[in-house]
This record gives C-alpha cells, sequence and structure tokens, in this order.
C-alpha cells in the first residue's frame, strides 16, 4: 500500500506543466519562476478519464512542506500524502500512518524537484488580454498537438495581469468547445501544511531522522 502511495504522489508531481521554445516562452516561464519562488501556492488538477474526473491537489509552503491528495472516479477515498522536513505521513485507509525513513526520503525528494520551476517544451504564442471563467488575464497559446489518445488539442496558461503568477494551465480539444481535457488552477492564499494527527507510528527505525 505504501509503495502505491508514493507512486500516487509521483503521478501527483507530473501535475507540473511542460512548456515549449518560442518567442514568447520567456514570459511564461518567468511567470512559473515567480510562482515557485512564492511562500506557498496550490495547484488543483483535473484530467478527464473515461471514469471520470481525476483530481490531483499539491499544495507546497516553504521551504519544505508538501501536501498531495488524489481523488480518483475508481477509489471511494482520496489518497494523501505529507512531507515536512524529512518526515512523511500518507492516508490511504481513513488513518494516517507515519512513513518509514526511506518513503519520507522519496517525499522529500519529489518535493525538491516540485520547487524547481518548469522549462520550456513546446511553442507558445502571446495571445494578449484574454478571458477565461469570467476575468481578464494575459494569455498564451500553444499551436494545435497531438495528445497521447491522438486528439487534437491547444493549450493555453492564464497568467494574472495584476501579480504575473499563473492562474490556470488549460488543455482542451482544438476542435470542440466542450469540457477540457486537463485544467491546472493555481492559487496562493491561505495555503497552510501541519502534521497529522492521531498518526500511526512507524514499525522502521527512524535512525535516519534528526
Amino acid at each position: 500500500m505504501r509503495a502505491r502511495v508514493l507512486t500516487l504522489t509521483i503521478l501527483a508531481m507530473a501535475a507540473t506543466p511542460a512548456f515549449a521554445d518560442d518567442k514568447c516562452k520567456g514570459e511564461v516561464e518567468a511567470a512559473f519562476v515567480k510562482q515557485r519562488a512564492q511562500p506557498a501556492f496550490r495547484t488543483v488538477a483535473t484530467a478527464q478519464t473515461l471514469n471520470g474526473p481525476l483530481i490531483r491537489t499539491i499544495d507546497f509552503v516553504a521551504p519544505d512542506a508538501i501536501y498531495n491528495k488524489i481523488e480518483s472516479p475508481t477509489e471511494e477515498a482520496p489518497v494523501e500524502t505529507i512531507g515536512i522536513g524529512k518526515w512523511a505521513w500518507a492516508n490511504t485507509e481513513g488513518g494516517w500512518d507515519e512513513q518509514p525513513p526511506h518513503n519520507a526520503q522519496v517525499v522529500a525528494q519529489e518535493r525538491e524537484a516540485y520547487k524547481i520551476p518548469p522549462k520550456a517544451a513546446a511553442d507558445f504564442s502571446c495571445l494578449g488580454k484574454v478571458s477565461y471563467e469570467g476575468k481578464e488575464y494575459v494569455g498564451y497559446g500553444t499551436a494545435v498537438a497531438k495528445d497521447t489518445d491522438g486528439m487534437d488539442v491547444v493549450t493555453t496558461v492564464y497568467v494574472s495581469p495584476d501579480t504575473g503568477l499563473p492562474a490556470y494551465y488549460v488543455t482542451k480539444s482544438a476542435k470542440s468547445d466542450g469540457p477540457a481535457k486537463f485544467v491546472a488552477a493555481y492559487s496562493y492564499e491561505g495555503i497552510t501544511i501541519i502534521p497529522p494527527t492521531d498518526v500511526i507510528p512507524s514499525s522502521e527505525p527512524a535512525s535516519e531522522k534528526k
């Protein structure tokens, strides 16, 4: 079960967007550099699957705290992990378990990787002022590309004109106005991460934790 938790944690990290090389990539990358420099930020990524929406929430609080929650349409309850410093906890069956040192180290490694701003990976164009969810943003869009399922898709990054921070990362069909295939929504206020209570201690020695 703990191996499954760590696998899902790594999947959650995949919510970090990938970018591409074009004349506007500098502005897009700068927005995510600024995001990673914030004292705290949240990503809520929703991917549409054949079974329904898969929702991944990632909270990061500097310097060393991360929270992950994965809500799967095929699971009755979400899977959660918390990593703070060298410690980690997982909630897979309605209760929190302290993770042994080797699992906690994996969570810490993924947390450190998540701090790194994403680099470019496909061409973006500057769209100027655009509207999304009833608000105005500065938009950046990709050319049409094939998704892994063969669908023609486009991706748009929406950046707040007030803060210069990313607000949304949206991938949708290039030929349909239906629901987006993938949406990552970013927020920056009211985010805290604390150790869970009522924890089942790890059965492995914690000699590596100091």
